[in-house]
């Protein structure tokens, strides 16, 4: 199984859009199922996006928020029904030719679309009480989803973890990068999203060397106008994938209604397109899933360092 966590130094940089995008595009082009993780525990918004109806969130029987705040003798009953939710959505979406936002399997689904599956942050419609994880310790909170991650990578369906972290480096994100084979750090053009990147990428990076793992940084330059490719020399000795242009037809449409990033007509954008032709197939070369095709041009644009 292959994971990949997406963070970013400041908010509103695009990393739920651009999780929830690659999620789709993965698991079409792969033919497999993909497990997106709500670490954001505050704003939530991969949660509020994918559950829109409130009472099925409520129905749900497992969150992060619950995982984390149960002591770690009740944490296996809990996996235990998360386990129940996904294996029967697998079925359930096996029988059917096509499922969609709208139309699930039943109010203990977690599977969003097709071979899509969501695990929120928390399954209360109203914003939750979680303070007290604000103060979990590095160490507990890498040791608790090192085992959440155990048992997704033993127990889950699926064959891709994403985890969408929030804004800046609380733990739970760092604790994410140092489970994840690769992880990009999403960042715009504004001279604070670039030192904030630069800032989480060397805290990312002295963390995974000191645990000695072998997780990757790269950094995912979104929503970019044609005065970021000056500005690109700055980081040139990092590692840059292809960047995302600003598209205000998708700005547009995500502030009227968030579920359109699970819609089908959301494949047309050109937000959408730029991700599957461009930054997924320089990730699945990264990753190890595709070869670099033959007659592409050396690693010399601006994004390839």
């Amino acid at each position: 199984m292959r994971t990949i966590t997406l963070c970013s130094g400041k908010g509103g940089v695009g990393k739920t859009l651009l999780a929830t995008s690659l999620g789709r595009i993965i698991q079409r082009q792969e033919k497999c199922n993909v497990l997106l993780v709500d670490l954001d525990l505050s704003v939530r918004g991969l949660t509020l996006l994918a559950f829109q109806n409130k009472y099925e969130l409520d129905q749900l029987p497992f969150s992060l928020t619950d995982y984390f705040c149960l002591e770690d003798g009740d944490q296996p009953a809990l996996l235990h029904e998360l386990h129940k939710g996904l294996a029967q959505n697998n079925n359930n979406s096996e029988e059917s030719q096509e499922t969609t936002a709208q139309a699930t399997a039943g109010p203990s689904t977690y599977e969003r679309l097709d071979g899509l599956f969501i695990i929120p942050s928390s399954t209360e419609s109203e914003r939750p009480d979680w303070t007290p994880l604000q103060h979990l310790e590095l160490n507990e909170t890498i040791d608790k989803l090192g085992k959440f991650y155990e048992f997704a990578t033993s127990s889950l369906p699926v064959d891709y973890v994403i985890f969408d972290t929030q804004a800046g480096l609380g733990s739970l994100s760092l604790a994410a990068t140092t489970l994840s084979d690769m992880n990009l750090i999403v960042l715009e053009e504004d001279d604070i999203s670039w030192r904030t990147a630069l800032n989480a990428f060397m805290e990312i990076s002295a963390l995974n060397k000191r645990l000695q793992r072998k997780s990757h940084s790269y950094f995912l330059a979104n929503k970019v106008s044609s005065s970021m490719l000056d500005a690109a020399d700055k980081l040139k000795a990092f590692s840059f994938l292809p960047p995302v242009p600003f598209d205000a037809w998708v700005q547009k449409l995500f502030a009227h209604a968030t579920i359109t990033v699970l819609e089908r007509d959301f494949e047309g954008s050109d937000f959408f397109k730029q991700v599957e032709s461009q930054v997924w197939q320089e990730l699945a070369v990264i990753l190890g899933v595709r070869q670099r095709a033959t007659g592409n041009g050396p690693r010399s644009a601006w994004w390839r360092g």
